[in-house]
């Protein structure tokens, strides 16, 4: 559950992040305060459709990852039709821009998967020098 809200936060901010870049690329000064909110609730429900999609088997990692973007670019398209974000951002913006901040997010979670097990194999390291203190004093 908290890594589930840590995700959901840091893809909200790369989110923006992306988001406030292109904007300059358009020569846009600001970003609507209600565009964080719209922003942050799209990066729920892509969260919660992501991790309903982890708990099926999908065989091969190639159509998962596929089947994963392009539910996410749906997403992005859908909630620019309701949020009609398509006044400010195109089409042929949004998409791309969905796609780097899946890729981005992915590259995240590789790095804090390495993060974890290499704290695991220090703490299992430090347990096997903690046995071996203990056999040779016993």
């Amino acid at each position: 559950m908290r890594k589930g809200i840590i995700n959901i936060f840091a893809t909200t901010g790369i989110s923006l992040v992306l988001l406030s870049i292109i904007a300059m690329c358009y020569s846009a000064e600001l970003i609507c305060v209600t565009t964080v909110f719209q922003v942050f609730l799209v990066n729920i429900v892509a969260h919660l459709i992501l991790i309903y999609l982890s708990k099926t088997e999908i065989k091969y990692l190639a159509v998962e990852i596929v089947i994963e973007i392009g539910l996410i670019i749906i997403l992005s398209l859908f909630f620019g039709a309701i949020f009609h974000w398509y006044t400010s951002t195109p089409i042929i913006v949004l998409i791309p821009m969905s796609i780097t901040i899946y890729v981005i997010s992915i590259v995240l979670n590789i790095l804090r998967m390495k993060q974890d097990a290499d704290e695991i194999n220090k703490l299992i390291q430090i347990n096997k020098q903690d046995r071996k203190n203990v056999s040779v004093k016993g």
